[in-house]
């Protein structure tokens, strides 16, 4: 399973949490960080920023004991693409992955730039 970043483990310390206004459902969205999603150090701002208007999305499906997987490429504020991937939860979205854009995912971003 995954790990919530530190802050939320802390005990008495609520998670921290946020939402952003979801692109797929027009709704809003609670989201949540695990750590490893901070390994890269993009800061959550940013993953916010292109969750909430990415330039594309797609879903991985489920695997054998993994879930299915929300792919989202797009722009930070700064111009700089990202990619970032998250999983659904009872509560909303858990961000597991984000860091630049890599050569696996540039070819969504660019069909999505079209």
């Amino acid at each position: 399973m995954y790990r919530l970043a530190p802050a939320a483990r802390r005990r008495g310390a609520r998670p921290s949490l946020d939402t952003i206004n979801s692109v797929m459902q027009n709704r809003r969205v609670l989201i949540e960080f695990t750590q490893s999603a901070r390994k890269h150090r993009v800061g959550r701002a940013r993953v916010r920023r292109v969750m909430a208007d990415p330039v594309a999305q797609a879903v991985l499906p489920a695997e054998q004991g993994r879930q299915a997987r929300l792919v989202f490429v797009g722009d930070d504020e700064s111009g700089r693409a990202l990619e970032v991937m998250a999983v659904r939860t009872d509560r909303g979205l858990l961000v597991i992955h984000a860091m630049d854009l890599r050569l696996k995912w540039r070819h969504l971003y660019e069909e999505g730039k079209r």
